[in-house]
C-alpha cells in the first residue's frame, strides 16, 4: 500500500507548480524591474553626456535650464524612453574641491554655466518610479520630498566657443 502511494502521480504536477510558482514569478518581476531601472538610468546618462558636450562647446544665454531645454536639446538629445517634460537640468560652476559637490543636489534650481575655461557640473534628474519592490540599481536621490534618478557630467567650458574670456 505504501509503494502504491509513492507511485501514484495524480496531482504531482500541481504540487510542483505550487512550490515553484512563487519563486519563478518573483524572479520574472525582478528581471523586469532591474531592466526597467537600468534602461532609464542608461538613457539619462546618455542624455546627460550629450547635453554636457553641447554646453561645453557653445555659449548659452538662456536665463534658466528650462529655457535651455525648450530650445531643442530635449527633443534632439533625449530618446523616446524619457519624457522631456519631467526632466530637470541643473548646472553649477565648481569653486573649490569637487568632493564638496558630491552630496549636493543641483536639480533645476541652479543654472550657472560659468565662463570660458571654468569647470561646471551638469546634473540631469528624472522622477523615480518604483514598480514592484524598492530595487535600486541607479543613482537615486531625494529632493523636495520626491525621488529622482540622477546623472552627472563634469565639463570644462571651451574658451574658443564659450564666449572667450568674457562672461
Amino acid at each position: 500500500m505504501i509503494g502504491a502511494w509513492f507511485r501514484d502521480k495524480h496531482g504531482g504536477v500541481a504540487i510542483e507548480f505550487s512550490i515553484l510558482a512563487i519563486p519563478f514569478f518573483a524572479m520574472i518581476f525582478a528581471i523586469i524591474e532591474v531592466g526597467y531601472h537600468a534602461l532609464i538610468q542608461s538613457e539619462l546618462d546618455r542624455a546627460t553626456t550629450t547635453i554636457a558636450q553641447h554646453i561645453s562647446s557653445f555659449a548659452h544665454a538662456e536665463p534658466t535650464s528650462s529655457d535651455y531645454l525648450a530650445k531643442g536639446p530635449c527633443k534632439d538629445y533625449v530618446g523616446s524612453v524619457l519624457d522631456c517634460t519631467k526632466l530637470r537640468l541643473g548646472a553649477t560652476e565648481v569653486e573649490g574641491r569637487m568632493v564638496d559637490f558630491r552630496n549636493m543636489i543641483i536639480g533645476s534650481s541652479v543654472w550657472s554655466l560659468g565662463c570660458a575655461g571654468d569647470t561646471v557640473i551638469i546634473e540631469l534628474t528624472y522622477p523615480y518610479t518604483e514598480l514592484v519592490s524598492p530595487i535600486v540599481i541607479a543613482d537615486v536621490v531625494n529632493d523636495n520630498g520626491g525621488e529622482y534618478y540622477r546623472s552627472r557630467a563634469v565639463i570644462r567650458r571651451e574658451p574658443m566657443f564659450a564666449g572667450g574670456s568674457e562672461c
